[in-house]
């Protein structure tokens, strides 16, 4: 590659990692392969992977979403990751976020909360097995790996119920969270594998708790706001120091600008980034990556995706081995993506599918700024007697103009997604664009009768 597009010689940071959140829009099998190929290109040398429901799990078949990667596809994937000198990172949750697991009929009986999805509980027999197994299932096939993630973020009903609330009163949260992790990180140390655990967790943890964990584990401290330091301390991350632990960075290069969004922020994601960099360097972290979520939980519909995130991916890698952000980072993006189209890596979409959605995003935010400001007359909300018709007229018409458009751009951003998702999924991300808006304009015509 043309030296024009990377400075440095020696990389700012060493470990330099895109995170791959495959629960929202999954590329197709060959799309999956290409990716790399652009990483590479990228300088990126480590992709943590978050398989979820699109992996073959051999144990709990249960857990496979319809279009999940055969065994074929994932030893392809693996096999060119390690042929271009790209470390792979499997993730597996093990506490929070377990939502494609307790969701199941089966697993039911695991949740900390009865009617909650997301988190396990860990003092109920058979909360850990489960997570050990689906670890074995993802070393039937990533051989030979260094480090494994083992998510374990945001577990919000831990110690909520009985049990666990009595656990909680005599011994502290800290000794109920190790209780539960302390086991599966020990069985990948002894199997020659550092794990990974994201921090938010430990954030209030006092120095002794986190000794016992920086015995086992390393810490992956995120934050995704232009000053990450608002959100995760520097003095958090100098404890956890001192505490012995080894830290890595988390940006993100898409899904952090909010749950429900169709592009990112290119001012604010590389902003982030350079942020994370800087320290990590000053802090001699073991590594940054570059996160790229798909869903913030497994039921919330899917944010932006990948083929419209590109430019940002490709910035991520850029500040990641020069330290700095490109002064035109835009055009920079640009013309790198040119340049890896002209070695044969796709990326030529690009622009048209940043672009669909984008007005896709543009048309329901819109029809949600008339919804909300419909909502808000006062003749539906209790003074029947105070209402201006021409308004509500108004605000109907709207509406049924934009659904119109949020139909037409969503069909735009189906036809520049094909062939690099499978197509269930690209109908599902469309249909998460349009619904809303159509159940706005069914329920302004329900109101309709309030106006008489």
């Amino acid at each position: 590659m043309s030296e024009k597009f990377f400075l440095r010689n020696q990389p700012a940071v060493e470990m330099r990692g895109i995170h791959l959140d495959l629960k929202g829009l999954p590329p197709s099998s060959a799309r999956l392969l290409e990716i790399l190929d652009l990483l590479h290109q990228a300088r990126i040398n480590c992709v943590l992977v978050e398989w979820e429901d699109t992996y073959p799990w051999k144990t709990y078949t249960v857990l496979r979403n319809e279009t999940a990667y055969s065994l074929s596809t994932i030893k392809k994937f693996l096999a060119r990751a390690e042929k271009l000198g790209i470390e792979i990172i499997p993730l597996v949750q093990s506490f929070g976020h377990l939502e494609n697991v307790l969701s199941k009929r089966r697993f039911k009986y695991l949740r900390e909360i009865p009617d909650n999805v997301s988190d396990i509980c860990p003092l109920k027999k058979g909360s850990r097995e489960i997570i050990l197994d689906m670890i074995k299932d993802i070393l039937l096939t990533h051989k030979n790996i260094k480090y494994f993630h083992v998510g374990g973020d945001e577990v919000w009903s831990l110690g909520s119920c009985d049990k666990c609330k009595k656990f909680v009163q005599n011994n502290g949260k800290a000794k109920l969270y190790l209780g539960h992790i302390e086991p599966i990180l020990e069985f990948l140390n002894k199997n020659g594998i550092r794990p990974i655990i994201w921090d938010d967790m430990m954030r209030n943890w006092n120095i002794t708790e986190l000794k016992r964990i920086a015995k086992h584990t390393d810490l992956m401290c995120w934050s995704y706001s232009k000053d990450p330091f608002t959100f995760v301390k520097k003095e958090t991350m100098e404890k956890y120091k001192k505490a012995g632990c080894r830290i890595w960075a988390a940006s993100a290069f898409k899904g952090a600008e909010g749950a429900y969004v169709d592009v990112p922020n290119i001012e604010s994601r590389t902003i982030n980034m350079h942020q994370w960099v800087k320290y990590a360097r000053e802090m001699k972290m073991e590594g940054v990556i570059a996160t790229g979520w798909s869903r913030y939980n497994t039921f919330v519909s899917p944010c932006e995706g990948i083929e419209a995130s590109l430019h940002t991916l490709a910035l991520a890698g850029k500040i990641a081995w020069d330290g700095d952000i490109p002064e035109k980072a835009s055009e920079w993006a640009n013309a790198f993506l040119k340049h890896c189209q002209n070695q044969g890596i796709r990326t030529g979409h690009f622009q048209n599918c940043y672009q669909a959605s984008e007005e896709l995003q543009k048309n329901r935010d819109t029809a949600f700024f008339v919804f909300r400001n419909y909502l808000q007359q006062a003749h539906l909300a209790g003074e029947p007697e105070r209402i201006n018709p021409i308004r509500a007229k108004n605000a109907r018409k709207a509406i049924f103009e934009l659904l119109k458009k949020v139909k037409e751009s969503a069909r735009e951003w189906e036809k520049t997604h094909r062939g690099l998702v499978p197509n269930v999924w690209i109908k599902k991300y469309a249909l998460s664009r349009v619904e809303p808006v159509k159940k706005m304009k069914e329920l302004i015509c329900k109101l309709k009768k309030q106006e008489k």
